[in-house]
């Protein structure tokens, strides 16, 4: 029996209905997936600056896990923006998305060159009740328990790397102070470093960072390949 054309056209129409509809199916289910597993348990952050280096240096990728948000002394931790400015949620999940698939190279909504506008990666080094100081850009930690301070290598659990060099007496008075009379942090306080003590900021500028500011913990550098590596 001889297909009538308009049957043949209403089953092409059918078919390519279905061919649309699971096709935005398919993408609101990876968005949805992408939205939960950027917010609830791994997300990429793109490093555009020295600050952290040499353990991260510029240009480099890592991963951060929102669900580690009680870090200890020594651990990386990504830091929302210290301006209080908030995107609406539809532009935040765009922007993820689109961050996500472009390795982190573009993020279309709410891009600023603002140093408080960025979110960024810096250092636990004293954790609430401690009582710290600063001597030729090494931080002195005494916890709240104890009666003696330590160097920061002794306090911290892992093993990093900070840049100290000279510089020229045409800076003085420029970058990150070097030196800071004794501080107790408070409840909820933490006071985060960049290893680049000498042009980054930090909470030598900024203060105390309260919890709710900490996103996350840095667990892996995944770019450059070759400095692949967990923290």
């Amino acid at each position: 029996m001889k297909q009538n054309v308009y049957d043949y056209s209403f089953e092409l129409r059918r078919s390519r209905k279905k061919s649309i509809t699971a096709a935005f199916t398919v993408t609101g289910i990876l968005v949805v997936v992408l939205t939960l597993v950027c917010n609830l348990v791994l997300f990429p952050v793109f490093v555009r600056s020295d600050s952290m280096g040499p353990d991260i240096t510029k240009n480099s990728a890592v991963f951060v896990s929102p669900l580690f948000r009680s870090p200890k002394r020594g651990d990386l931790v990504y830091l929302s923006r210290l301006d209080d400015e908030k995107q609406p949620v539809p532009l935040s999940i765009l922007n993820k998305i689109v961050s996500f698939f472009t390795f982190q190279q573009i993020e279309p909504f709410g891009h600023t060159d603002r140093l408080t506008g960025q979110p960024t990666v810096r250092r636990v080094m004293a954790l609430p009740g401690d009582t710290i100081y600063m001597k030729d850009y090494m931080l002195f930690v005494k916890p709240q328990d104890k009666s003696l301070y330590l160097s920061e290598f002794e306090m911290a659990e892992k093993e990093y790397s900070i840049q100290i060099y000279s510089v020229p007496v045409e800076w003085d008075g420029l970058g990150s102070t070097g030196n800071m009379e004794p501080l107790t942090l408070g409840e909820d306080e933490y006071f985060v470093l960049a290893d680049n003590r000498i042009e980054a900021l930090d909470s030598r500028l900024w203060g105390c960072i309260p919890g709710e500011r900490i996103k996350g913990k840095v667990i892996l550098e995944y770019f450059p390949f070759k400095k692949f590596k967990f923290f």
